[in-house]
């Protein structure tokens, strides 16, 4: 774990001793490579780097104040419920979501659940650093390419999030190439209520077959984890205090950078 022991300048541009940045993503190369922008540009920085969702989480709840990068694709992270998740352990000053490819819904989805910003692993380093020590936010997740799958929209990541206790289950089995036959006998259902649940996951989702279903949830490669309704939404209700807070993003996405030249360090 990279570690150095060092004042930080904020985000907000006000100088506060003791500052720690915790930083978790499954690529060691890349986590090192934004430790170095906050070494080289405020000497003094206590920073953490890991690979593991436990040990950030730790981290985090071990330093009051801490600014967190964090993966959701990282070893043991919740998926779609990282960001609630550390929300409700932690007390985070900044929390920035690193996100493997520029998808635009997805960091929309992380910024209604408590997300500063969400930024894509290709960014150009420029605005990388603009993101990570001025707490810009000039860019704006309305920019997202015209051409993007449907099903990388906020509304799909949305869908995901509200998804039933059986119909998570159900996706889970599915990711993991399970015919219909095989999730009845996991779960003690008729073949014909499995149809029924698969049904409505087509439909919740916004999909004309498992097949393609399948291949998009693999492709984005992040847990769906099932949380009780009224958990989440008493979650989400106390997360509009962080989207109103001085110094911290609204409600209109702002935040997620462009796809360019920082790939170059990403392992």
């Amino acid at each position: 774990m990279y570690r150095d022991n060092q004042t930080v300048m904020s985000t907000a541009g006000l100088k506060s001793t003791g500052t720690t940045v915790v930083i978790g993503d499954p690529h060691p190369a890349y986590a090192a490579a934004l430790a170095g922008i906050y070494a080289s540009a405020h000497p003094g920085v206590s920073i953490f780097t890991t690979t593991c969702f436990n040990e950030l989480a730790s981290q985090a709840a071990a330093n009051p104040g801490a600014i967190v990068l964090v993966n959701p694709k990282m070893d043991n992270a919740p998926g779609l419920s990282t960001t609630v998740t550390l929300r409700e352990t932690c007390d985070i000053s900044r929390l920035i979501v690193l996100i493997d490819q520029d998808n635009a819904g997805l960091g929309a989805y992380f910024m209604t659940r408590g997300a500063q910003a969400a930024v894509s692993k290709s960014a150009e380093f420029t605005a990388l650093q603009d993101i990570l020590l001025r707490g810009a936010q000039d860019l704006s997740l309305d920019k997202a390419n015209d051409d993007e799958p449907e099903a990388f929209t906020l509304d799909f990541y949305e869908g995901l999030a509200n998804l039933t206790k059986r119909q998570a289950t159900i996706l889970n089995y599915l990711k993991q190439g399970k015919l219909n036959k095989q999730i009845a006998h996991e779960l003690g259902i008729s073949e014909a209520t499995v149809k029924h649940h698969v049904s409505a996951l087509l439909s919740a989702l916004g999909f004309y077959s498992r097949s393609q279903l399948v291949a998009m949830i693999n492709e984005l490669g992040i847990n769906v984890d099932y949380r009780p309704r009224s958990r989440a939404r008493s979650n989400l209700r106390n997360l509009q205090d962080y989207r109103g807070k001085p110094g911290m993003v609204n409600g209109n996405a702002a935040n997620t950078v462009a796809p360019s030249t920082l790939a170059a360090v990403h392992a």
